[in-house]
């Protein structure tokens, strides 16, 4: 386990599929550029670690999310998401590292109206 900086987070990229280390200060601004959003969800990893993603990634219909995996802990989201360390809603340094973390990028398809249509015999 290796504990980063307290301004160090991995951000998840929708748009290439990766995972990197990127600073990160707790700003909402800083967090609105990362993650290309405004609305934000948080999903809990476990009790040290949050990611933040874009709430509306489902209504965005992006094309690919995340499965992460983490001491038995699953989290799935769509979209970027950004993991940062928490200590009672404050930022927090990260107490895990990539090789603790099982990452999976997903690949999302939507229903359209024709779609559905043809699956219900229509």
């Amino acid at each position: 386990m290796i504990a980063t900086a307290q301004d160090t987070a991995i951000l998840f990229n929708h748009k290439d599929g990766t995972a990197k280390l990127v600073p990160y200060d707790g700003e909402l601004d800083t967090l609105r550029r990362l993650l290309d959003a405004e609305l934000f969800d948080t999903l809990w990893l476990d009790r040290e670690h949050i990611v933040l993603v874009d709430d509306e990634g489902f209504y965005k219909q992006y094309k690919t999310g995340f499965l992460l995996t983490y001491k038995k802990h699953e989290i799935k989201f769509v979209g970027s998401g950004l993991l940062v360390g928490d200590s009672y809603g404050s930022n927090a340094p990260l107490n895990l590292g990539f090789g603790e973390l099982k990452i999976e990028v997903l690949s999302l398809t939507y229903e359209t109206e024709e779609t559905a249509g043809e699956e219900e015999g229509v």
